[in-house]
């Protein structure tokens, strides 16, 4: 199945927020493109792509899921991505290595709190985006709001391409604006094959409007196309679509096509707009990175003619083995050829090497530049490692990864689970950068971290059946942080005999805080500055000392917890005469750096959430009252169809529960959405009255 021109490829994954219809949507693509003989439902547990046992019993996805496939002679390869903010990181890394998206929005609700993130992510790799409104079948949808909510919400410069025909129960086909015809859709082939009829007297003006409103928006941002309006000449479909992909793949517009997937209307021509207006990976920039030898930039162009090089983006932990997803950037490598991984400076084979298809996979003998592929048995490779030509290396930037949120405790049943258990918790964390784990030094507890309840409680499912692992869990737990509320000085004198020999060393510390931009869920890492008073060790020595101080704060302040947003400055360093400086410096800068939390007000800092419940009116004032128990911070409650949203800010630390809740006070008709937001200090009256918790 693989083609040999670039020209070809799309590389594309489809974004949006949890229940928008990706997966749905997915399954038309595989079943059109005669992948799959059979539509697999999401509802009914049968979905391809959603192969894992608890993505068929929730209903959601939970990982990425990868595929290839054909249409209209090219080469398609997809990445079915989570919506769920808990999953956030498949969508970030998914987003690193593609060249294209389809970003789905529900008819009904529109943009949603995870539409506007993964829209965010997009806009941080410069990725370019085609847009579907989905469900036009469902009451309450209404396309011109969506489309509103993303020129207002998310400064999408974006208009329609298609029009659905009919509203809710009424849809029966969409109106292409740029053949400027009504394509009616077969039901006997599920959508597959399309009519195209003259567009009903009735739509015809509305039509007639939205493509004058399209040409007039590309026109702003495509020069000649502006010229020819200008001008009121004629401007053909070929010129049109020309002026729209170019818009496209400059990332200054976005298309918007309409439909509903569940009823199998509007999916042909989103694969459609995909080969049209979606950039192949030679029209992508150059993948940039580093030279590994001298710290330079380098940089490889999509071409099979470069050395080759590709980006490890996803490792996915097996009972059987593990795979490692690539994101060939160029040239190309065989079976029989040695690749470089530059961080650990091992040469390696890959010696299997698989097409994706959602659980399956099929075997090549050689991969190239814009492919998506897996590798199995490679050794001493985990996420964001970059493999490469042995003779021109390239090193690619590390995909970094939000905070975690939440953590629980766990233990193995029994001894002989323990040592599995902690192997295990090893290769999870391997696959997925947001699981991560310490040992509690005063308890001697396993305390895993991951970015929500829902995520640690896969976490646990996953170890129970996958790996037959069985744990006891705690109840989840809050991932507070510390900080200083302002400068503090700290010493620390170490003066003691070590052997025959008396060794002194004395320190200063000073610890100021580092500002944070509100609303930035990613905090600011330590910064450690040694200045001169560390001018008489070696290079080793220093590099000791920084990473002393980095490992003391990451052991936490007064209330145990990491301390962040801080620069810690060495401002005074006094050896006495030893043949080894760097252990009494070592021991006085730990101690002063201790003295200095111990002597300062430090900040107790707690994850605040994004806010949205969506709630029948009747029920708002009950809702509203509960939230603000929960420390709420209300901003704004509109009407959206026949419900009101609520929008606001809530501390993630009164929210656990909250799903059975919202439920029971809305007789079962509330939903919600929570996504991290920052990181805010705790107020005192909650950390003096809950003095135990921190």
């Amino acid at each position: 199945m693989l083609l040999k021109s670039l020209k070809k490829v799309r590389n594309i994954g489809i974004i949006a927020h949890i229940d928008a219809g990706k997966t749905t949507t997915t399954e038309r693509f595989l079943y059109y493109a005669g992948l799959t003989h059979k539509i697999g439902e999401v509802h009914h547990g049968e979905a391809t792509m959603d192969f894992r046992v608890d993505e068929r019993e929730r209903g959601i996805t939970i990982s990425s899921a990868a595929t290839s496939f054909l249409w209209n002679d090219h080469q398609i390869n997809l990445i079915d991505t989570p919506g769920h903010v808990d999953f956030t990181a498949e969508v970030e890394r998914s987003l690193r290595v593609l060249d294209g998206a389809v970003v789905i929005f529900s008819g009904v609700e529109g943009v949603e709190p995870q539409s506007e993130t993964v829209w965010r992510q997009a806009d941080t790799y410069g990725v370019p985006r085609i847009a579907f409104v989905n469900k036009m079948d469902r009451v309450g949808a209404d396309h011109e709001r969506v489309l509103e909510q993303m020129r207002q919400v998310l400064g999408a410069n974006a208009r329609f391409v298609n029009l659905p025909r009919g509203a809710e129960g009424q849809l029966d086909g969409v109106v292409d604006l740029l053949e400027m015809k009504w394509l009616v859709f077969d039901a006997q082939t599920r959508g597959r094959e399309l009519e195209a009829r003259e567009i009903p007297d009735a739509m015809r003006e509305a039509a007639e409007q939205a493509r004058e409103s399209l040409i007039e928006a590309v026109a702003e941002v495509v020069e000649p196309l502006a010229d020819k309006y200008l001008g009121e000449e004629e401007i053909t479909n070929d010129e049109l679509k020309a002026a729209i992909r170019q818009a496209t793949v400059a990332g200054d517009f976005v298309p918007v096509l309409c439909g509903a997937s569940l009823k199998d209307l509007g999916i042909r021509p989103i694969l459609d707009a995909v080969c049209e207006y979606l950039p192949s990976p030679c029209e992508r920039p150059p993948a940039r990175g580093l030279d590994p030898s001298s710290g330079q930039p380098a940089e490889r162009a999509p071409s099979f003619d470069e050395p080759f090089s590709a980006l490890v983006f996803k490792v996915v932990a097996d009972s059987n083995k593990d795979l490692f997803w690539l994101r060939v950037y160029s040239g190309a490598l065989s079976t029989e050829q040695r690749a470089y991984n530059p961080r650990s400076g091992v040469r390696l084979r890959l010696r299997r090497l698989m097409r994706l298809h959602a659980d399956k996979q099929e075997a090549v003998e050689q991969v190239v530049c814009g492919d998506i592929v897996a590798a199995v048995g490679l050794k001493d490779v985990v996420t964001g490692d970059t493999l490469c030509d042995p003779e021109a290396p390239i090193s690619y930037e590390e995909i970094h990864f939000p905070e975690t949120v939440v953590s629980v405790a766990v233990e193995a049943r029994t001894s002989a689970d323990r040592d599995k258990l902690i192997e295990l918790v090893e290769r999870l964390k391997r696959e997925d950068p947001t699981f991560r784990s310490h040992v509690d030094e005063e308890t001697g507890q396993l305390i895993l971290s991951g970015m929500g309840e829902l995520h640690l409680e896969v976490i646990r499912n996953r170890m129970e059946r996958d790996f037959r692992v069985s744990a006891r869990f705690g109840r989840p737990r809050v991932s507070f942080r510390e900080t200083v509320a302002e400068p503090v000085s700290g010493e620390g004198v170490f003066d003691n005999r070590i052997g025959e020999t008396q060794v002194f060393a004395r320190a200063e510390v000073l610890v100021e805080p580092r500002q944070r931009t509100p609303g930035d869920r990613t905090l600011v890492p330590v910064e450690v500055d040694l200045g001169t008073a560390a001018a008489g060790l070696t290079p080793a020595q220093i590099h000791e000392l920084e990473q002393t101080l980095l490992t003391g704060c990451e052991a936490g302040g007064a209330f145990g917890y990491p301390v962040v947003d801080v620069r810690v400055r060495l401002t005074g360093l006094e050896l006495g005469d030893s043949a080894d400086p760097g252990v009494p410096a070592g021991a006085a800068v730990s101690m002063a750096l201790r003295h200095a939390f111990q002597s300062s007000r430090m900040v107790v800092l707690e994850p605040i959430m994004r806010l949205e419940v969506r709630v029948p009116e009747d029920f708002l004032g009950a809702v509203v009252k509960d939230l603000g128990s929960r420390r709420a911070e209300i901003r704004e409650t509109a009407m959206q169809g026949t419900l009101t949203v609520v929008r606001g800010f809530v501390p993630l630390a009164e929210m656990f529960g909250y799903s059975t809740h919202v439920r029971s006070l809305t007789q079962g008709r509330g939903s919600f959405s929570l996504e991290p937001f920052d990181y805010r200090p705790v107020p005192e009256n909650i950390v003096e009255r809950d003095h135990n918790l921190f």
